[in-house]
């Protein structure tokens, strides 16, 4: 088990030498359709620059049902492991779901970045504490009456891309990228091809090689039918 860890901690650090489109090509080439990348999720103005690789601390939002647990974001932050990336569900829905007293506690937390699957708010705030952030937008407005926190460390399903506790974030300038944990060795491996694909082209690229040649070097990192 400390061997395995090891090795997870080894490929996280590498990982960051990556970019979450080089991530995606990886998973894509795994037989990931569509690479695993979350549409239409962006970092906050003034984290462009931000890159962030760690396992995934999910929270649902939702309807709460009768009998159900009382959850609220602080508890699962405070919950949540340090080193960790708070993804939160929040259905896609553009109203506000996190704001910067939950960037500042979890950033207390030891939390490394937020990413929420709908809007957050607070942006100057958020800076302020230097706690990176990715959503969907930014909106004033409250989340809708009656939503509130059903889960914590549940899988999710963001657009069709899913998210299992422990899964690895990938997220940059570019968005945000799931690996599976199961699919962590692969996608190492096929980084390896992807970096031997990127170097192949810039090179023929700067050298005004023919298309043919272009198309031939590209087809390594398309996935096999």
């Amino acid at each position: 088990m400390a061997q395995a860890s090891a090795a997870a901690g080894d490929a996280l650090q590498a990982l960051k030498r990556f970019s979450s489109g080089m991530v995606a090509d990886a998973l894509a080439l795994a037989g990931v359709e569509g690479g695993n990348g979350m549409i239409g999720v962006h970092p906050l103005r003034g984290f462009e620059d931000h890159k962030i690789v760690g396992p995934a601390s999910t929270i649902l939002f939702g309807e709460p049902t009768r009998g159900a647990p009382k959850l609220t974001m602080y508890r699962a932050i405070r919950a949540s492991a340090r080193g960790s990336v708070l993804v939160l569900d929040a259905q896609g829905q553009r109203e506000h779901f996190s704001g910067d007293n939950q960037g500042n506690c979890s950033k207390r937390q030891g939390i490394i970045g937020n990413v929420v699957y709908g809007g957050t708010r607070d942006v100057a705030g958020w800076r302020q504490v230097g706690q990176p952030v990715w959503s969907m937008g930014t909106c004033p407005v409250d989340k809708p009456k009656g939503y509130s926190v059903v889960g914590h460390n549940v899988p999710l399903n963001l657009g069709g891309v899913k998210v299992n506790p422990g899964d690895i974030i990938v997220a940059d300038e570019d968005g945000v990228v799931v690996i599976p944990l199961a699919l962590l060795g692969k996608v190492m491996e096929n980084l390896k091809v992807i970096v031997e694909v990127e170097q192949g082209m810039e090179e023929a690229i700067n050298r005004d090689a023919p298309v043919e040649e272009l198309e031939k070097i590209i087809s390594r990192k398309k996935p096999k039918a």
